[in-house]
């Protein structure tokens, strides 16, 4: 076991003073302070005091290729000993940006016609920029007044202005107005059908909703339908095999763009390279982010479709450039860091191993957890899983229940596991890398605490 930092005691001072953390509560923060990580490798992480945790959740569904991989390091430090920055506003540009937007392209499906490519450093800056060339795309063909983004309920796409409006989920809205410019539509959540219905043979309502709405609301106001492959935050949710095909006519029907927020599945985290691998869509705007640098820098990156961006360049009048940049767009380190990632995730059969060992991860929880009581559904995709918790599996007490599955999080955590509650789930999301050993190690844990976890959430449930 790794000797605790003689300073932490120190750090943690420093970080309740002037740190802010996200997700987080402040007068609580100021009072427990923060568990301070010092390393990683592979899937395990070290904390400050001496302590080893496996990292069941690639921090934020993003460290595909898990901790500690200083080959990225060493691309990173070799750019930025040559060029550490400089902008790619107006015709500047540099090698990196170059060679990592051609690796995107062409590892994308070949006949999607994605193949123009704007880095950022953040999955909300991706769509952000997405949001705006949906709107300028129908305002250079004479509807500059398709300007409306429809998104769904519980899901999540950012935390920025447009990209948090466009985030379904209530809590991320008890204290900031949403934008009105943005709608919000069932999502395909079977397990919790708004409906009451049943798939197959329910006739995908929550399709039908989206429908619905761009007809009360007016397509001629819609610019866009932003939608997750896999819906992440919100429940680690996977539509069912023809949900896509439907919504795709929807928005053919009423001339409104598709855009696949790939931030979370993307560069293998669903066990193929992009989550429409899954399905036959095909989008007009792509969010990639998480995956795409494995978090060793921040990184994100939105693809713009043929269509898309030809009609931009032919419509857009002569003397204007595109009006939109950001300071940090197209960052070489940042690239660098991207192409390195990328090496490993190909080099190491990564996307292959997602599948594999997240199938094995899938088919674990199930055999374990299936018979609980408190486990309502057990779901998931590549490195993506989720056991959803209940008080009653008849009755599926109403979503959410928050402290049940942050009871879980905290006891494993607490046990050597990082896991995340996700409203009314326990999900987990652990490295590209991880080995079936590894997922026995995982799931271990949570079969330690279970009985606990039980008794504690029937005892709750019994007294109310």
């Amino acid at each position: 076991m790794p000797e605790p930092i003689p300073n932490l005691e120190e750090i943690q001072e420093l970080d309740r003073a002037h740190v802010i953390h996200p997700i987080n509560e402040f007068r609580k923060h100021e009072v427990r302070g923060a568990k301070i990580f010092t390393g990683g490798r592979g899937v395990e992480l070290t904390l400050g005091d001496g302590r080893t945790l496996l990292d069941g959740f690639s921090g934020l569904f993003n460290i595909n290729v898990g901790h500690g991989r200083t080959e990225i390091a060493d691309a990173v430090a070799a750019q930025m000993r040559q060029l550490a920055y400089y902008p790619s506003f107006w015709d500047f540009g540099n090698e990196p940006a170059a060679r990592l937007a051609e690796r995107v392209v062409n590892l994308l499906p070949a006949d999607r016609g994605l193949r123009h490519v704007l880095f950022h450093t953040s999955g909300s800056e991706a769509n952000e920029a997405n949001f705006r060339f949906a709107r300028m795309y129908h305002a250079v063909r004479g509807k500059p007044g398709k300007t409306r983004i429809v998104s769904r309920r519980w899901s999540y796409h950012g935390a920025t202005r447009g990209a948090g409006s466009a985030t379904g989920i209530p809590f991320y809205h008890l204290l900031n107005e949403t934008d009105p410019s943005h709608l919000h539509v069932a999502p395909p959540y079977c397990y919790r059908c708004e409906f009451g219905k049943t798939h197959p043979g329910c006739g995908l309502p929550c399709a039908d909703d989206l429908e619905q709405t761009l007809r009360r609301e007016g397509p001629d106001t819609v610019a866009a339908f932003l939608v997750e492959p896999v819906m992440g935050t919100g429940g680690i949710v996977v539509p069912p095999p023809d949900y896509f095909d439907e919504i795709a006519a929807i928005c053919r029907r009423h001339d409104v763009l598709l855009i696949l927020d790939e931030v979370i599945t993307a560069f293998g985290r669903t066990g193929r390279w992009f989550g429409m691998e899954h399905w036959d869509v095909h989008p007009d705007l792509v969010s990639l982010a998480k995956g795409i640098s494995s978090g060793y820098l921040p990184l994100s990156a939105s693809v713009v479709s043929d269509r898309v961006y030809e009609t931009l360049r032919d419509g857009m009048p002569d003397g204007l450039p595109l009006m939109f940049g950001l300071t940090y767009n197209n960052h070489p380190a940042c690239c660098a860091a991207g192409l390195a990632n990328l090496d490993i995730l190909e080099r190491e059969g990564l996307v292959e191993n997602a599948r594999k060992v997240g199938g094995y991860l899938l088919e674990r929880l199930r055999k374990t957890f299936g018979e609980s009581p408190i486990a309502g559904d057990i779901r998931g995709i590549g490195m993506l899983a989720a056991i959803e918790i209940v008080r009653d599996r008849e009755t599926r007490e109403p979503f959410p229940n928050l402290a049940d599955p942050a009871w879980i999080a905290h006891a494993a955590f607490d046990r050597g596991l990082i896991v995340r509650a996700l409203f009314q789930c326990v999900a987990l999301a652990p490295p590209l890398c991880a080995t079936t050993a590894d997922i026995d190690r995982m799931v271990g844990v949570l079969e330690q605490l279970w009985p606990e976890a039980e008794r504690s959430i029937l005892a709750a449930g019994a007294g109310t």
